[in-house]
């Protein structure tokens, strides 16, 4: 029997669903007719088999989407075409000379995400993924992931090609970032596998693990927002303080002179200077196209729940043109204020040189020293004109710019990446992919204000 759908099952099963043996069998025999490779036609035959009402087919598709999809932390968007190999992600092509060897080095960089899917799935059923109880075994089990993949015979041939002529040295390089990026596939997929077999687990433990899931991976939209609301509601309590506070060893001699001329000038009481804190007013620019989009939506989310610590956000949205969406972010739920956002503002293709072209005419001049911008995007072009010069009259006005990507740093300056030139003109660039990261950079930037 497939231990892969058996798995589903249990999946489905966990989150509430009643799956009878019959319906179990006649998803078995479904298999062999439909297959992996095709998403789409797999998902179709299983819910025929499978689903039986309204309330069954939203549990389903959440499962399916959960228990199948593998994270893409390549710089893949959906605005433009799919690389169709990993090879296009790294900018090159692939040459006699430079074709891998090993099993696993051709399945990284010349296979499709399908068949990258279908090997995770066969290496965590070979790994026994489904018998992880706890989350400390995560490190352990991706481990095993990793052997069973062959990760043996990649090492080696990396270890074979760095020392070569220049075109080995390059695929060495190209099999050393299709490893750390398998990596850290393997350890979302790990994540992802846990929280959907293990719902029921103690609330503390899955808080835990989804603060550390890549914010595209996370597997309910309500219970996540239910945790940003409850971080934004933990800051809020941290950073509320008095808008004046003593600036405790700064005498204030001209009140305290003044206050004890009662006393024939013996200073019986001292007045000490206080420091006038003033709520941050915040500017946000997110890119909301591709991979982006999910970012952008928990970002505004945090943001729009800390009304009480932050007197001013102003919210925009961009792929290839400017939009303003503060008002739909004020008035109506996240998710409708998402859906009008990408419906104005998600559309085309991603134009970085173009929106700090609007946002420098447009708003330019109303920026000053109290105003932080945070730009969310990946920096990725599409190798048009970055106009880096305006980032840097940006900069110029705002008190700082801060730009958050959800890209790890290794990947910034490849292909069509502008973030190593863009960086130049910013108070800070952090990596954020996870509600943990972005947690750590908005009490950053709270205590920074105040």
């Amino acid at each position: 029997m497939d231990k892969v759908m058996v798995e589903f099952i249990q999946s489905l099963r966990q989150q509430g669903m009643r799956v009878s043996t019959a319906e179990t069998l006649d998803a078995m025999r479904a298999i062999p007719l439909v297959g992996y490779n095709d998403r789409a036609m797999l998902k179709l035959a299983l819910s025929c088999c499978l689903v039986k009402t309204l309330p069954d087919q939203v549990l389903f598709d959440q499962c399916f989407d959960q228990f199948f999809q593998v994270p893409d932390s390549r710089p893949a968007r959906t605005d433009k075409a799919e690389p169709k190999t990993l090879w296009k992600a790294f900018g090159r092509k692939p040459t006699q000379t430079l074709l891998p060897q090993s099993e696993l080095g051709q399945l990284l960089l010349n296979s499709t995400g399908a068949e990258l899917e279908l090997k995770l799935a066969q290496a965590a059923k070979a790994s026994q993924l489904s018998q992880m109880k706890s989350i400390s075994q995560r490190g352990l089990f991706g481990h095993k992931m990793m052997i069973s993949l062959g990760m043996g015979g990649l090492d080696q041939e990396i270890r074979l090609n760095q020392n070569g002529s220049s075109q080995q040295e390059s695929l060495a390089r190209a099999l050393t970032q299709a490893k750390a990026d398998l990596q850290q596939d393997i350890k979302s997929y790990v994540d992802r596998q846990f929280l959907t077999s293990t719902k029921g687990i103690h609330r503390q433990l899955r808080e835990a693990v989804l603060m550390e899931t890549r914010i595209d991976q996370l597997p309910a939209q309500d219970e996540a927002m239910n945790l940003v609301r409850k971080l934004a509601k933990k800051l809020a309590a941290a950073h509320s303080r008095r808008r004046k506070v003593p600036q405790y060893g700064q005498l204030d001699i001209q009140k305290t002179l003044r206050n004890n001329m009662a006393y024939d000038g013996v200073i019986l009481q001292t007045h000490w200077r206080q420091k006038k804190i003033e709520r941050p007013r915040l500017w946000v620019i997110c890119d909301v196209s591709g991979s982006v989009r999910p970012y952008a939506g928990f970002l505004l989310m945090f943001l729009y729940c800390l009304n009480d610590v932050l007197s001013q956000v102003r919210a925009f949205a961009f792929s290839s043109d400017l939009v303003e969406v503060t008002e739909w972010f004020e008035r109506l739920p996240l998710p409708q204020a998402m859906q009008q956002t990408l419906q104005q503002a998600g559309q085309g293709s991603t134009d970085y040189g173009q929106t700090l072209t609007s946002f420098h005419q447009q708003h330019l001049n109303t920026l000053d020293h109290r105003t932080t911008v945070i730009i969310l995007g990946d920096g990725r072009n599409n190798f048009s004109d970055p106009k880096c010069n305006l980032l840097q009259d940006i900069h110029g006005r705002a008190g700082q710019v801060l730009w958050l990507n959800p890209e790890d740093k290794r990947r910034w300056g490849s292909g069509d990446s502008e973030m190593l030139r863009y960086q130049a003109y910013c108070s800070q660039t952090v990596a954020c992919h996870n509600l943990q990261q972005l947690e750590r950079f908005i009490s950053g930037l709270l205590r920074y204000n105040h």
